[in-house]
């Protein structure tokens, strides 16, 4: 991620002090005319100035109008025509002077078109002959040369040679340096190139710095709109990149908004400016560094969108197969694959290899990068042989492009890729490619290095996957013996901590081939190992608060699984063994600790999520507290610094303990066995899965007894292609029931059950369980689970920080967008920039059933609607809390790729201000939702089946967390008529003083035997499910009984009248 985001550099092309005012406004007029593609008037003044300053042998100014001419011919015809024209001018001027100076411009100017039509190399090599023609100029400045060798060093990064462009770049910075008469715009410059380069040299302060000053220089400079729009966007551009790094990432999104908004201004303005072309290019890299900062976000979503919109705004501005657009195309493809669209992404990606191999420049950077995302997909979809060939593609463009050394990336996908072939029994190919990272960090770094370290853990997990278990485990040890003899050699503290924090998966790997060796393994046996692994545990909790960034995150939550799941497994067998149940309280504790450690690492993904009662104050020095510490262990630092900040970290967490407790414990609060207190009435069952084996816990009366479940996953991946087949459907119903709730069936006596699932049973509902195989939807009302229990869920035994909601006095409140066709018209019409469109608010369906039952609870229970326009993300915040029920009518999507994504919808309002009509799960933190339940029926869930329940939990977390006691929702995307009028049932019932599980199920019950035909079908009403707190609602009746007795008044009157009226007749 540190290197994908796009700095933009500032090239010379016309340098003013060489010409006069009058081929200013002559190159201007031509300019102008291809800009508005006046193609008839840019020929005659072309011809016409050109004519001029060739009848008067002014070579030097006719140089200028080399690029001018390919930009007229490929209007005319195509770029190569362009490219043509361009050779043609540049022969016709060497024909014409032999002067250094007019062939070194000429040079100059034609890279200006070069670059356009994406030729790098012809670029480079064209400011390569204008240097060499500057060293014959007799009275040649070092500013001259410096212009040219600042150059060098942009095309040579585009063409990812960056240790020559770094050489390039100190050369331009010798040059100014030595020149009296640099000029402002070349010392504006310098600042930026220092930023380019700490830039790549990682160093994100520097970087910063220097960028800043940049900013700073360009307000002592003159105040026209290169300087004010052009050059400061370009730096805002870069800042952005460095904020994305370092986590800063609201930030990041402001100065990105900025340098795009900034570039627009510069292009609409200067039409005639030949600068034009490079702000077009800096609005593509900002919209680009956008799309990259919601990815490294993981919001996923809005980054397709944005590349997506790059893209078609570079296709029309540049020719087909033109580097910009595979640039585009490549990160499009790219995002798909974060969403799993794999066909879509194949489709982008294929069309960039077309694209790549039609150019005559080869960028086998680019190609490696493709074909490894392709490898990737292939996994996904388990392609396994097209993986195969993949990866061995994406090899051979990353030899050709690391031939003397290879960079974190080619030695991060050689253990990746290694890894996987040794998962495929490719087992040559395995050791190969460990090897060849091995033997290269051997001979660069020592294998006695943290990165020598790595390629021994890499090494040592090839082995195991290849069943060699003596060689894991061996090199496993000489991993640990590394970071022992690292520790040893250390001056520092800081140092010392980042190795620590390796440890982990020395740990695991050295325990996993251990334990596969080992036959007899005692309770002391396991014990031992256990001790070590939950340290192992421990050092990647305090690594995880320190990161940010999604993919690092990634990587350290799959380490984290993989620890957790062993020691699950190890918790198990030592239960199994003993029968003692404080192994089984250990195997709980594990599992729900798990579960939180999820959440916790999503929400420190988002550095700008706020949380409801805690002062933003506290927040912020939180934060600034993380990544002081995350600055020591990455970038290094005294022993006396790292001791001074962890101190004040340690005492910032007892400050949470004390005054903010429930923040605290949803955060950072450990789960200890002896925490899970289970209440005695309740009847809970708890699945987990340790390994790829389910099991059942089942807690009654505070008895805990554990399961083994012979469980067919396949099952309930079947059950949305059966919803309309319904013996097909009742016998997999019946498999289910028999899989997962027969074994234990007899020990629960009560009709209340509480059900925690895990993993794909949370995109099951149990309501549609049944003890028998049946032939018709109409069975459900007898021999489905609906019919026995009332049912509710939870994603969590841990519920020790739900809010109380007693002291709520209104009872209702909606909120209701509808989303008629109207409302898309009035945005659509409202809509500036294409950039900012909202695709997929104009898709969503309209909601007339949910605005006519919000309308009629509000009057049953006397409460508030806001609906249409008036149902926005901010009238919500505003509005949401203490009502007894909260009602969110209005489209909601359940992340399961990026949880903290979960969002709600409102209505779009046109207000600038309030730029997203989107609720994520991390912003409910802050909103105060104090309620006895939430309604959220119209939740859909994306890619149901990867990371299954996740979006899910981070909702519900959030929800819990903002004061919801529960929360009725939906696990898959339901008919709005049929979850209306179960709604609708389910708030009748509540009215009545029904407990809430109870509520749902006679709604469902009613829902069932009135419904005829495919409505019947459990698609259309076992998608509802209540989450949280069951018990009834007190004060619900308030709004119900006012009307009542407004009822009762009126008919006695009415009564008392016709008395009247018959008496006195």
């Amino acid at each position: 991620m540190k290197k994908t985001a796009l700095i933009g550099f500032l090239c010379f092309f016309l340098p003013g002090l060489l010409y006069g005012q009058t081929v200013d406004e002559r190159l201007a007029e031509v300019q102008k005319a291809i800009n508005e593609d006046n193609l008839d008037s840019a020929i005659m003044l072309f011809d016409t100035h050109t004519n001029f300053y060739i009848i008067k042998s002014e070579y030097l100014n006719l140089s200028y109008f080399v690029p001018l001419a390919g930009f007229i011919a490929n209007k005319q015809r195509d770029m190569q025509y362009g490219m043509d024209r361009v050779q043609y001018w540049l022969d016709f001027i060497s024909e014409k002077s032999q002067d250094p100076r007019v062939l070194r411009q000429a040079h100059l100017e034609s890279h200006r078109y070069f670059m356009f039509a994406g030729k790098i190399q012809m670029a480079y090599d064209a400011n390569q002959r204008a240097l060499d023609l500057t060293y014959q100029i007799p009275d040649h400045t070092p500013s001259e040369w410096a212009i040219i060798e600042r150059n060098l060093g942009v095309l040579a990064t585009q063409l990812n040679d960056f240790g020559l462009a770094r050489s390039h770049t100190l050369k331009a910075l010798e040059g100014f340096d030595t020149d009296p008469n640099t000029s402002s715009e070349s010392r504006f410059n310098i600042l930026n190139d220092l930023g380019v380069s700490y830039w790549y040299a990682s160093i994100w302060d520097s970087a910063e710095y220097y960028w800043k000053e940049g900013i700073a220089y360009l307000d002592q400079m003159e105040n026209n709109p290169t300087n004010q729009l052009y050059r400061k966007a370009m730096i805002e551009g870069n800042l952005a990149a460095v904020y994305d790094v370092k986590g800063k990432l609201d930030e990041s999104v402001k100065m990105v908004k900025s340098s795009i908004a900034n570039s627009k201004a510069f292009a609409d303005q200067a039409t005639d400016d030949p600068k034009r072309d490079r702000a077009m290019l800096s609005i593509f890299y900002s919209s680009m560094n956008l799309g990259i900062t919601y990815k490294s976000m993981g919001n996923y979503l809005q980054a397709l969108q944005i590349h997506e919109h790059t893209l078609k705004e570079k296709e029309k501005y540049f020719p087909a197969g033109h580097p910009e657009i595979t640039e585009s195309l490549i990160m499009v493809g790219q995002v798909h694959n974060y969403l799993m669209n794999y066909d879509e992404a194949k489709k982008f990606l294929f069309r960039a290899i077309d694209d790549l191999y039609a150019t005559e420049e080869k960028f086998p950077l680019r190609l490696a990068d493709i074909y490894y995302t392709l490898a990737l997909i292939a996994e996904g979809e388990n392609e396994i042989d097209a993986a195969k060939e993949y990866y061995k593609t994406a090899l051979k463009y990353f030899q050709q492009t690391n031939k003397e050394s290879l960079d974190f990336v080619f030695l991060g996908f050689l253990g990746h890729a290694a890894d996987f072939f040794s998962l495929h029994g490719e087992h040559d190919m395995a050791k190969q490619l460990s090897n060849m990272g091995y033997e290269y960090t051997k001979k660069t770094n020592g294998i006695k290095s943290l990165p020598g370290f790595h390629q021994v853990i890499n090494k040592s997990r090839v082995s195991y996957n290849l069943g060699s278990y003596a060689s894991a485990r061996s090199e496993a040890e000489e991993g640990m013996g590394i970071l022992t003899h690292l520790l040893e050699s250390v001056t520092n503290l800081t140092d010392s901590v980042r190795i620590e924090y390796e440890k982990p998966m020395a740990y695991l790997l050295k325990w996993k081939s251990d334990y596969k060796m080992t036959k007899e393994r005692s309770v002391f046996y396991l014990e031992s190992m256990l001790k070590e692994l939950r340290q192992g545990i421990k050092l990647l909790e305090k690594r995880k608060a320190m990161l940010s960034d999604s993919e690092d995150l990634g990587v350290l939550l799959s380490q984290n699984q993989e620890l957790i799941n062993f020691v699950k497994q190890i918790e198990l067998e030592l239960y199994e063994k003993t029968g003692d149940e404080k192994y089984l309280d250990q195997l709980i504790a594990t599992h729900e600790s798990s579960v939180y450690t999820k959440i916790r690492a999503q929400l420190n993904q988002q550095r700008q999520v706020r949380f409801s009662g805690v002062p933003e104050s506290i927040i912020e020095a939180e934060s600034m507290i993380k990544d002081e510490l995350g600055y020591i262990l990455s970038e290094g630092g005294d022993m006396e610094e790292f001791m001074e900040v962890s101190s004040k970290w340690e005492n910032h967490l007892k400050m949470l303990k004390s005054n903010y407790p429930s923040y605290y414990q949803s955060r950072y609060g450990d789960i200890e066995e002896g925490e899970l207190v289970f209440p005695k009435e309740r009847q809970i069952v708890r699945y987990l899965f340790v390994g790829e084996d389910l099991k059942a816990i089942v807690i009654n009366k505070g008895n805990k007894k554990l399961y083994s479940l012979n469980f067919n996953p396949e099952l309930v991946e079947k059950l949305p292609s059966l919803w309309h087949d319904q013996t097909a459907l009742g016998a997999v119903t019946y498999q289910l029931y028999q899989q997962l709730w027969h074994p234990f069936d007899d020990n629960l006596n009560d009709s209340r059950v509480l059900i925690i699932p895990d993993g794909m049973l949370f995109n099951l509902s149990f309501d549609l369980l049944t003890d028998r195989e049946i032939k018709t939807y109409e069975e459900f009302l007898m021999y489905s689970l609906l019919a026995k229990h009332d049912i509710s869920y939870q994603y969590s035994l841990w519920l020790g920080f739900t809010k109380s909601s007693n002291d709520i006095s209104d009872t209702y409140v909606a909120f209701a967008p509808g989303f008629l066709d109207r409302m898309k018209e009035n945005y659509l019409k409202s809509i500036q920039d294409t950039l900012s469109l909202d695709k997929p608010y104009l898709s969503l369906l309209p909601q007339p059933f949910t605005i006519n039952l919000a309308n009629k609870a509000a009057k049953t229970f006397g409460g508030n609607i806001f609906a249409f326009e008036e149902s926005t993300a901010k009238t919500f915040r505003e509005k949401a809390a203490k009502n007894k029920i909260i009602h969110i009518g209005t489209h909601a999507e359940s992340n399961n790729i990026s949880p903290v994504f979960s969002k709600l919808i409102f209505a779009k309002n046109n207000d600038p201000l309030e730029e997203d009509n989107a609720l994520y799960a991390y912003q409910i933190y802050n909103t105060d939702m104090q309620s006895n339940l939430t309604l959220l029926t119209a939740c859909e869930t994306g890619k149901p089946v990867y990371q299954p329940g996740e979006g899910m939990i981070s909702l519900s977390h959030a929800f819990q967390y903002a004061g919801s006691e529960s929360l009725l929702t939906s696990l898959w995307k339901v008919d709005e008529k049929s979850s209306m009028e179960i709604t609708d049932y389910f708030l009748e019932f509540l009215a009545e003083g029904m407990a809430k599980d109870k509520a749902l199920k006679e709604a469902k019950l009613k829902y069932l035997s009135t419904a005829t035909g495919r409505t019947l079908s459990p698609q259309y009403w076992a998608g509802l499910v209540l989450l949280g707190d069951v018990e009834p609602i007190s004060g619900l009746v308030k709004g119900y009984n006012w009307i009542l007795l407004t009822l009762g008044i009126t008919v006695f009157l009415t009564f008392l009248f016709l008395i009247y009226r018959i008496k006195f007749r």
